[in-house]
């Protein structure tokens, strides 16, 4: 899967993930609705979005492609104006940084667990923001992180079957000793799990509408 390809969207559909994050950003979401309707009043004064002057055959067409060019500035993050598009561009963002625009080999179902993936930090994320996002997108975190965190994941059973009575998430009482816990924690680095790309997808989002409220940029 290339990057044209995430950016289209050509496969249809969306998920629904919920992403949890702090309070203040949670907060600065809320404040975002005046925004979301100013972009959205943006859209519709958008050359494309007209169709005055068109035989019915040509509005239908015309309103066709201006819904498959929403969908493309929405991916790109030029487009914000709604709090799934807004995490819909920060997670192409994120999958373009980390270089996951490619094809992955398929993902098992276990990839899709709910709760927290093996090895994740207890964080202390207050605030849930539910989306939904291209399913094309969702399914390019899922096989990511599965297929890069496979060997750590062995790593990390491997260390359970050698430590089975230590719970190295108690500080005080890790039932091991500080080399295992040093090697533990050494493991459960090298894991990519899903929920921080949720989190980061949210947060390049915000980075964009900052930066959108600033200068009057234009919709090409």
């Amino acid at each position: 899967m290339n990057l044209r390809t995430l950016i289209t969207g050509s496969v249809p559909g969306t998920v629904q993930i919920t992403a949890y994050v702090s309070c203040d950003t949670r907060k600065e979401l809320d404040g975002l609705k005046p925004f979301f309707v100013e972009q959205r009043a943006r859209a519709r004064g958008h050359p494309m979005a007209s169709t005055a002057g068109l035989t019915r055959r040509e509005a239908d067409a015309r309103r066709g492609q201006w819904e498959d060019r929403k969908t493309e500035l929405r991916r790109s993050g030029v487009l914000i104006d709604s709090r799934d598009a807004l995490v819909t561009g920060g997670l192409c963002l994120e999958i373009e940084q980390r270089g996951w625009n490619r094809e992955w080999e398929p993902f098992p179902p276990q990839a899709r667990a709910p709760g927290r993936s093996a090895g994740s930090p207890d964080g202390a994320w207050e605030k849930s923001v539910t989306v939904r996002l291209p399913v094309d997108l969702v399914n390019t975190v899922y096989a990511a992180c599965w297929h890069t965190s496979k060997e750590a994941r062995t790593l990390l059973e491997e260390w359970k079957r050698r430590h089975p009575k230590a719970c190295p998430k108690r500080t005080s009482r890790p039932g091991c000793d500080e080399a295992a816990l040093d090697e533990y924690r050494q493991i459960c680095a090298k894991i990519t799990h899903r929920g921080d790309l949720w989190r980061a997808a949210v947060l390049n989002g915000l980075d964009k509408a900052r930066a959108s409220q600033d200068p009057a940029t234009g919709m090409p």
